[in-house]
């Protein structure tokens, strides 16, 4: 049995996030899906979490998971490096059963998969479907929803209501 991984923030979850998640379940067995959240961020680990399991409830391959994490530990960033990728594989290693492959669509993947002892495959497709930035989807839900899955367009759509 091949076990996936795919970590990230999903701040907001996209349509590029999706297609590496669909991606990755044509290529494993089981895929653990980690939403990686502190408590400095504006959107609650819990709500992205929601947004995987609702999109993915009926695919039993997908085993979503909330990975809160201690910023003083384990850095918020998006860069690629040898020593974040080495202390986010330790984190990892210890939350999570052995993994076979990391999916991702950034080089920290190639990087971490040293670390976790397990083959790296790295998915270029979301770049080129979701054409703004995650800080763009994040501070102009409105202006880029057609890049939303519609639970989180229902998300956004509840909090303008408010």
């Amino acid at each position: 049995m091949k076990t996936g991984l795919v970590i990230g923030k999903f701040m907001p979850l996209h349509i590029g996030h999706t297609a590496l998640i669909d991606f990755a379940l044509e290529h494993c067995d089981e895929l653990f899906v980690v939403v990686s959240a502190s408590d400095d961020e504006p959107i609650a680990g819990s709500q992205r979490l929601e947004w995987i399991e609702q999109v993915y409830k009926n695919n039993s391959k997908v085993k979503s998971i909330l990975l809160n994490y201690d910023e003083a530990v384990s850095p918020n960033t998006s860069a690629s490096a040898d020593g974040v990728s080495r202390l986010w594989a330790n984190y990892l290693q210890v939350k999570l059963p052995p993994i076979d492959v990391i999916f991702a669509s950034e080089p920290y993947g190639a990087y971490m998969c040293r670390f976790l002892n397990c083959e790296s495959v790295i998915f270029s497709e979301p770049r080129k479907m979701v054409p703004v930035s995650a800080t763009q989807l994040l501070n102009n839900p409105a202006v880029y929803e057609a890049f939303l899955p519609d639970v989180v367009k229902a998300y956004y759509s509840k909090q303008r209501s408010l």
